[in-house]
């Protein structure tokens, strides 16, 4: 079986090296999106630069480029100072390249040349496209037609922390000339490269969260390159604003471009500087309004009081008269009442005189008979009071017989005089012959005196005595 003679990697791609030099002897120009950009140490620039499909924005081809530093040093500032945006990624860039096939490193694009007219003519185009799909959508005056608030005093503001413009714009509200007070809320957010267009409508979704706490929103940031600006000509993130039911106030920091953020917003301005002046004059228009509010009223109320002094004055004229008149009329009429009260005083006085001699011979009549009544019920009382008073002092004497003798019945010296004695131990009373010893000493009192004994312990004669003295009181 013959075998197979091929090619080694390093022939064939000196072969496809050769064939490219020949097939792109001379620099040709191409047209590119730049995806990835990256400046080495040494000052070369590599880039990856692609092909989209304008309808579905699929990548339909890819291919890598190099920007050696001697042609790089030269490019670079000449593409920002005709643009106005420094190379970067997302712009569409018309380069004239050298094809060069490497056996190690592979195909790649030399850059010579870009040309600047080319991408300031595709970012006007994008830019004029987003401008007529908002106006096809009918969106693009949505934010500016709302009524703008007639004292903007509570602000949200869209920054990034660090920016030179926040911190002018937060110096120029608060040591304005009026004194006017703002109340500033800082919602932090990237304001350029390729994280500013989500970072900026997450600023606006939380804003929108608790917008009634709100009266406008004010985006700002510091000035930059024309790129840096890029992002605020993105279709999401204008489309954000438009739909904001807050008026949103620009001032990104640009003099040379509009950007569409610009366009859509209620007011734009040129720098954050500016808007902190906006918005002081704002206040400031509405303090001249109330003054001259103030003024007017004070004419009014001048005019008012004038015409009521007037009016009081012959009010006053009125009244004086009228008071004469009536005092008149009052001095008359009080002599004719005072006359008549004198006449009815005089019969009131006869009538009562009258009533009282009535009065006087009645009670003098009924005091002589309550006096009598009172006697006989005296008397009476009397009569009752000493026959229960002689009845309860029989009652109490029977009391104090009866107890008198049920204490003479109970006295001891009746008792012993019947024949009982009381038996002592040591002066200690005896109720139990068990209490006592043989050889006590014992005292017992009689009726008539003591007589003592001593303790013998002998059981059979004693219950003999105990029964003989039992006979004895039956006897």
């Amino acid at each position: 079986m013959m075998t197979r003679k091929g090619l080694s990697l390093s022939e064939l791609n000196r072969i496809i090296s050769e064939t490219v030099r020949i097939s792109f002897p001379d620099e040709i120009w191409f047209i590119g999106e730049i995806s990835e950009m990256k400046i080495s140490s040494n000052g070369h620039c590599y880039l990856e630069v692609i092909e989209k499909d304008p309808e579905s924005d699929n990548i339909l081809a890819k291919q890598r480029a190099t920007i050696w530093s001697y042609t790089f040093r030269m490019l670079s500032p000449y593409f920002e100072s005709s643009t106005g945006c420094k190379l970067s990624t997302g712009l569409k860039i018309l380069a004239s390249v050298q094809v060069e096939f490497h056996e190690i490193y592979g195909l790649s694009l030399n850059i010579k040349d870009i040309d600047p007219s080319y991408t300031i003519g595709d970012l006007a185009r994008k830019k004029k496209e987003v401008i007529l799909r908002l106006r096809k959508e009918g969106v693009i005056d949505m934010n500016r037609n709302l009524p703008f608030p007639m004292v903007p005093q509570r602000i949200a503001v869209i920054s990034s922390q660090t920016a030179a413009g926040w911190g002018d714009f937060q110096s120029s509200l608060k040591n304005n000339i009026y004194g006017f007070k703002f109340y500033i809320e800082l919602f932090k957010a990237t304001m350029q490269g390729e994280k500013a267009e989500v970072s900026i409508i997450e600023a606006l979704d939380t804003i929108f969260e608790k917008e009634t706490k709100y009266d406008v929103v004010v985006i700002i940031r510091g000035g930059g390159a024309t790129s840096d600006m890029d992002c605020f000509n993105n279709y999401n993130l204008v489309y954000h604003i438009t739909q904001f039911p807050l008026p949103v106030l620009t001032g990104i920091g640009h003099e040379r471009d509009e950007t569409i953020a610009d366009i859509v917003s209620h007011t734009s301005l040129k720098t954050p500087t500016a808007v902190a002046e906006f918005l002081i004059d704002k206040l400031a228009s509405f303090h001249e309004l109330l003054l001259s509010y103030q003024e007017r009223l004070n004419d009014k109320v001048e005019i008012l009081i004038s015409n009521e002094v007037q009016k009081l004055s012959l009010i006053s004229q009125k009244l004086n008269f009228m008071a004469q008149k009536t005092l008149q009329d009052s001095k008359a009429s009080f002599k004719a009442c005072h006359q008549k009260l004198l006449l009815l005083l005089r019969d009131y006085q006869n009538r009562r005189k009258e009533d009282l001699r009535h009065y006087l011979y009645k009670a003098r009549f009924q005091a002589g008979f309550r006096t009598k009544q009172g006697i006989s019920d005296i008397r009476n009382y009397q009569s009752e009071f000493r026959r229960k008073t002689l009845l309860l002092l029989f009652n109490k004497k029977e009391q104090l017989a009866f107890f008198d003798k049920n204490i003479r019945f109970v006295d001891p010296v009746n008792i012993l005089k019947r024949g009982f004695s009381v038996t002592y131990c040591n002066g200690k009373v005896i109720r139990d012959p068990e209490e006592l010893n043989s050889g006590d000493k014992l005292l017992s009192r009689l009726y008539k005196g003591f007589a003592r004994s001593i303790v013998i312990k002998d059981k059979l004669s004693d219950e003999k005595r105990i029964k003989s003295n039992r006979k004895n009181i039956m006897n």
